[in-house]
């Protein structure tokens, strides 16, 4: 009963309006065939309108109409004349590389043409920026091989000179080595030489005692006669 009474008032509301009047006289459609066109979003704008307002407050169906947006990336069915609802492009741009159709005149989104001058001067900061890093790195690792050529060279004359000191130690351990056998040498010889000396002065002194013996034993014979 509801819808009855709706498509009732619609019927007086496209009776009323006079371009719709004459867009059903033209097109010789009874007022369900409107309805029908109007969900279908195939009437003229004005009519599509009328039709959409009207259908819209006694029901609870929305129609197209030429405001809405029916998400597709272009212009197409659902679409007023004339309109583009691409969220890439603007009216004028179709997000083709270069100007082509559906561009304005003049117009260019090539991504390579179209940078503004802050994003050349964007590109040419980081360019910059890669720039100056890449010479701080060069200089930090010519600074870490000059770091590393002085420590290697530190190094060799550390070696070196221990090498040095390990010689000369061996050379004085010698040295001394040599010492300590002259020095038993020698201390072998005096104490041999001593030993002999003493060996002669012992036997000296036993002759001379023989001999003072056998001058008395000598003495006490001449008394006897």
């Amino acid at each position: 009963m509801f819808l009855i009474e709706g498509l009732a008032a619609l019927a007086a509301k496209v009776a009323a309006a006079s371009t719709v009047s004459q867009a059903v006289a033209g097109l010789g459609i009874a007022v369900a065939g409107v309805t029908g066109a109007g969900a279908a979003g195939v009437l003229p704008a004005p009519v599509q309108d009328t039709v959409a307002s009207a259908v819209e407050v006694v029901s609870p169906f929305d129609l197209p109409d030429s405001a809405d947006d029916d998400g597709t990336p272009d212009q197409g069915p659902g679409d007023a004349p004339g309109t583009d609802d691409s969220p890439e492009d603007g009216p004028d741009d179709d997000g083709t590389p270069d100007q082509g159709p559906g561009d304005a005149p003049g117009t260019d989104d090539s991504p390579e043409e179209s940078s503004a001058p802050g994003q050349q001067q964007n590109q040419r900061g980081r360019e910059d920026a890669a720039a100056r890093a890449a010479e701080e790195a060069r200089e930090a690792a010519e600074e870490a091989q000059e770091e590393a050529r002085e420590a290697a060279q530190e190094a060799a004359e550390a070696q070196r000179e221990a090498e040095e000191d390990a010689r000369e130690a061996a050379e004085e351990a010698a040295e001394a080595q040599r010492e300590a056998e002259e020095e038993a040498r020698e201390q072998a010889q005096r104490a041999a030489e001593e030993a002999a000396e003493a060996q002669r002065e012992a036997e000296e002194e036993a002759r001379e005692a023989a001999e003072r013996e056998a001058e008395r034993s000598g003495s006490d014979d001449s008394d006897d006669d």
